[in-house]
Order: C-alpha cells, then sequence, then structure tokens
C-alpha cells in the first residue's frame, strides 16, 4: 500500500520542482508567507521544508538576507558533478532492466525533442525535456534513497550557466545519442558508461568555461 505523503514532504517536492525546471533561480529570495500562498499550505509546513532543504544544501539562509535558492561555486559545481556522475550512473545501470517498452518509446521521442528544441535555442523547453529524459532511468531504478539524492543534487546543480556554455546543447543530443543507442541494446553496464561520460563531459565543459576570463571590451 502507498503511504500517503505529508504536507512537508508535498512542499519539499514542490519547493525542488520549482527550482528543477527554473521557476527559482540561484539566489532567489524566499520568504515562509509567499511559499505558502503559493502552495495553498501552512505556514508548518512550508517552515519544515525550509529547513529540510537547508539541511541539504538546496537552500542556504544568509545573514541579513534570509532564505535563498543556494548558490556554488566552481569548486562545489566539480563536486556535484562529480558525485552525479557516480550515482546517477549506478541509477541509470540499475533501471536499464526495468524500461517498459513505452518508456524507451519517451526516451527516443524526448531525445528528438531535444534535438530540435537546440535547432530553435529554446533553452526553457530544453531543460524540462532533459530533466524527464533522466529521471525515467532514475524512477524506474527504484532505489528511494538513491532518487532523492539525485534531486537533491540536481536541485544544487548550476543549470542556468552550463545552459550558456557555447555549443554544450549541442553536445547534450551527441551524448544523450549514445545512452539511446546503449538502451537500444539492453545493455545495463554500457549505458551506465555512456551516462557517466555524458556528465563528466558537463562537468569538464562548466568546470573550462568558469575558469576562462569573462571577455573585456573593446
Amino acid at each position: 500500500m502507498k503511504v500517503q505523503k505529508t504536507k512537508k514532504a508535498l512542499v519539499v517536492d514542490m519547493l525542488r520542482a520549482a527550482i528543477l525546471s527554473g521557476d527559482l533561480g540561484p539566489g532567489e529570495r524566499l520568504t515562509q508567507e509567499e511559499l505558502a500562498a503559493r502552495f495553498n499550505v501552512s505556514m508548518t509546513p512550508v517552515r519544515e521544508a525550509i529547513q529540510q532543504l537547508i539541511a541539504q544544501g538546496v537552500l542556504d539562509h544568509v545573514p541579513y538576507k534570509g532564505v535563498q535558492v543556494a548558490e556554488v561555486s566552481p569548486a562545489e559545481a566539480a563536486e556535484i558533478y562529480l558525485m552525479r556522475s557516480a550515482v546517477e550512473s549506478l541509477a541509470t545501470r540499475q533501471g536499464l532492466p526495468n524500461l517498459k517498452i513505452s518508456n524507451v518509446q519517451r526516451l527516443h521521442s524526448l531525445h528528438d525533442q531535444i534535438a530540435e528544441l537546440t535547432c530553435q535555442e529554446n533553452v526553457a523547453e530544453i531543460r524540462k525535456c532533459n530533466y524527464e529524459f533522466h529521471f525515467i532511468f532514475y524512477q524506474a531504478a527504484e532505489m528511494p534513497r538513491l532518487y532523492e539524492l539525485i534531486q537533491n543534487l540536481w536541485a544544487q546543480s548550476p543549470w542556468d550557466t552550463l545552459y550558456v556554455i557555447p555549443n554544450r546543447t549541442k553536445r547534450v543530443v551527441e551524448e544523450h545519442q549514445r545512452i539511446i543507442n546503449a538502451v537500444d541494446q539492453g545493455n545495463a553496464e554500457l549505458v551506465g558508461q555512456a551516462m557517466q561520460a555524458h556528465l563528466e563531459g558537463g562537468m569538464k565543459m562548466l568546470i573550462e568555461y568558469l575558469a576562462t576570463p569573462p571577455a573585456q571590451p573593446s
């Protein structure tokens, strides 16, 4: 029997979803009153959800500013990506045997959508499709603790920066194709390797981008 989620857990899920979708960006200030109104709940579950997400590193409590969506330094971003490459490749390997035909069809459809959206440079929709593409594997893994860990790492990842890196979205399409190829072969080890290479590729481009001094106006 499925256990009904508490109001706090529901608010945690909704807050994470808002961060992952880009509705709430890094450094954005949050108030309990606004969140309670936004999610149509009382202050108590909002306060408890904020405390949990602060403990998990998704939110920060900044003196004189209050609670805000966490921002990450280049060193923190590199650490997050190293952790993601390990746990997400594991979840992908575990998830592959549980994928249904409809899941595989949806992966192909999302891959095609991301390729088309890349040509249109529609970053907001690419971000949504990319999230769904990845989490098809992670949900299929049927490992709740691992799934929650991945959700928290995603919420801490510097998506706003990642998607402005030149040619990153085009590279994503190429890397996703390798993942799709491994799925079509039914090779769990290969699909895990492809996912790890995908994440390490993103980490490499992100570190290089952050280390490059901004161009000076002429």
